[in-house]
């Protein structure tokens, strides 16, 4: 026989409206959850992310990446010279151009140095040549930022009998990979790449070595300039022994 009292509409309405409420409740925080894990602040921005498929944060990622991509260009790029860059002028442009990447303030140390850089490589045949091992984001705003780039860097000269001998045929010979030269090999680096944006661009403000003791490339030192990477000093001889940044 039936229970009279399941028959009773008043029971079964109770049972009813349980099962809507806890379906709601739960239908309610799943959209909330949803909402929340899209991206942006507003409801409008969270759906509008959702329909454009957009990742969470995409900005923030895509900024970091071009960070890390213009210090890892600008390294390369500030450690790599040699005598196959200079012109029939004894100039290196290809190397002067690393100013492209940098502030005017930094641009302007940069350029005090080139002209040392250059008549260097002629007279001595410095050659430098770098690899970036690791690199990432120290610290960053909407305007500035600091990264760290870590990597490795070779220096080498030409041997003391081969600086000053030009003959005819060694202008016959032509391919200068085969002439001899003493490496300094591999030295490990680590530098602290200070960027700023400027009108939508990350360029270089200024650059320390973080192993040398001195300070960064762009601020004065009291007894003597700042000079490139890897050159000796004005009054060392072949060999490249001088202070190296």
């Amino acid at each position: 026989m039936t229970d009279p009292k399941d028959t009773d509409p008043r029971r079964r309405w109770l049972i009813v409206g349980v099962s809507l409420l806890v379906a709601v409740l739960c239908l309610s925080g799943a959209v909330a959850l949803f909402l929340t894990r899209s991206a942006g602040d507003g409801l409008g921005d969270r759906i509008s992310s959702l329909a454009e498929d957009e990742v969470p944060q995409s900005g923030e990622v895509a900024e970091r990446e071009e960070l890390l991509s213009a210090a890892r260009a600008f390294v390369l790029r500030f450690n790599t010279y040699g005598p196959e860059m200079l012109d029939n002028a004894g100039h290196m442009p290809d190397y002067a151009a690393v100013a492209d990447l940098m502030t005017p303030k930094f641009a302007t140390v940069f350029e005090k140095n080139v002209g040392y850089a250059e008549q260097t490589v002629a007279q001595l045949g410095v050659e430098r040549s770098a690899e970036v091992l690791a690199v990432g984001v120290a610290s960053a705003d909407p305007d500035s930022a600091t990264v760290l780039v870590a990597g490795r860097a070779d220096t080498s000269f030409p041997y003391p009998d081969e600086v000053d001998q030009q003959t005819s045929d060694d202008e016959q010979q032509g391919d200068s990979e085969d002439d001899p030269r003493v490496s300094s090999g591999p030295q490990r680096f680590r530098y602290e790449v200070d960027l700023v944006k400027v009108e939508g661009e990350w360029l270089v403000d200024n650059l320390d070595d973080v192993d040398d003791g001195l300070p960064p490339f762009a601020d004065p030192m009291p007894e003597q300039e700042q000079q490139l990477p890897g050159l000796p000093q004005p009054d060392q001889g072949n060999g490249g022994k001088g202070k190296q940044r």
